[in-house]
Order: structure tokens, then sequence, then C-alpha cells
């Protein structure tokens, strides 16, 4: 591993003045006479802010509400969790936590980009286990093509979080045969009815995005298969169950 300091940097090239000299030998030996490839980690010097603190906050509670546990207990199990990257029930395993070389962190002072996957490692911990979002929570939500994507596996709606229609927003042509389309590339939103017939009644699904700000997605084929989305996937294996309505 090199460590070192970022200099100038342009769209495609960067300077990095590394703190110890290199071994220049051991460069040319990796690189076996091929060109040699790197990857390079940007240290995230900014700490949490405030808006990410109060989502993460909000979601505490809202698992508190769902385990029994209190706030500041759902915090603990979820941090401990997250780190460990599995379920609740393996939270105690601090061996293998410490095995691992992970360790405990403050929400007072973590990165942002930690701060970010932290609620993303919960909302994917909320949708896999059906834990009820509040109204207030769900506001506080930003929606990306993460929360899209998991909404529409989940079939709840991105804008309120009731259940959830597949909402093409390319549209696909009436009197199509939807069985022959390749919804894979097809942009499209998980909404519920309402939404749904709102989108339908505007001057346009794309403008119906802009409103709320919405991230269309292209699903996925294993999306596809969890939905039973049935069309054209080549010479995919076959979606298993009934036809979807995809309307």
């Amino acid at each position: 591993m090199i460590f070192g300091k970022l200099g100038k940097y342009s769209k495609h090239k960067l300077e990095i003045e590394t703190d110890d000299e290199l071994d220049i030998y051991k460069i040319s030996k990796y690189a076996n006479g091929r060109q040699v490839s790197v990857s390079v980690e940007i240290e995230d010097s900014r700490h949490i802010s405030p808006d990410q603190r109060k989502k993460l906050y909000a979601l505490f509670d809202d698992y508190a509400n769902w385990t029994g546990y209190s706030p500041d207990e759902a915090e603990a199990l979820l941090n401990y969790s997250f780190i460990t990257k599995d379920e609740a029930k393996q939270i105690l395993k601090r061996a293998f936590i410490l095995k691992c070389g992970y360790s405990y962190f403050s929400l007072s002072d973590c990165s942002m980009t930690y701060a970010q996957e932290f609620i993303t490692w919960i909302l994917d911990l909320f949708f896999d286990n059906d834990i009820p979002f509040k109204t207030k929570t769900w506001d506080m939500i930003p929606v990306d093509y993460h929360l899209t994507l998991k909404c529409l596996r989940y079939k709840k709606c991105v804008i309120c979080g009731k259940t959830a229609q597949f909402a093409h927003v390319d549209g696909v042509g009436i009197g199509m045969d939807r069985t022959k389309v390749d919804h894979r590339k097809k942009f499209v939103l998980p909404l519920c009815y309402e939404h749904h017939h709102e989108q339908h009644t505007t001057h346009g699904a794309w403008q119906f995005a802009r409103k709320y700000h919405l991230k269309p997605v292209k699903p996925d084929l294993e999306t596809l298969r969890i939905l039973k989305v049935r069309g054209d996937y080549e010479d995919e294996e076959e979606l298993d169950g009934t036809t979807k309505d995809v309307q």
C-alpha cells in the first residue's frame, strides 16, 4: 500500500507525492513488462452533515419502534451490524469485528461518505426486513438510484411509500405486446395507484419525474424476475410466475 498527497489533477491525470520513497524494483517486478494498473482512494475529509445525522436518528427511532429497543440502543445495534455487513442477529459477534480490524465509529465526526454508506445500509435493512418507515422519515430519505431500485424491488411507491405499480417512464406504445418488450432498456418508476394515475395525466412522464425530483431506473433481469415482469430478454432464462401488469 502506498500513501501520499494529491497534487495537480485533471480529468484523466493525477499527480501524487508519496510519503515514502518508491520501491522502483518492486514496481518493475509487479509490472512484468506491462503497464501497471493502480487504484486510488481519495480520503473524504468532510465531516457528517447535520442533514445526514438528522436522517440517521429518524431511522434509529423507526428501528427502535419496530424492535422495542430505545433509540440509543438502536443506534448501537445498527452501528455494529453495519460494520459486519450482517443481519441484526449477528451484531454481537464482536470478536469477528476485532478480527477483521473494524472499529466502532461516532456520528459526531465520521466522514460524509461513511455516513452515506451507513444510511444506505440501514435503508437496505429496512427494505429487506419490511421495517415500516414513518411518513416523516420517508420524506427525509434522498431519492437516488439506489432508493428507486429498492422501492421497485419491494413494490413501494418512491414518493409516498404505499404499495407500488411498475410504471414506465419511456413509453412502450399503445397496443404493443409487452411480453415482446425488453424492459431492461426502458426507464421505469415504482408508483402507487394515485401517483401512477397522476403520471399518466400530466404533460409527460419525464416532466412528472422532474416535478418530484425522481431518478427513473432501468431494471436489471434479477429485479424483473422478482417482479415477474415478462418480456423479450433474448437468450436469458425465462422468468417464472405469471405476467405482471406493466401499465
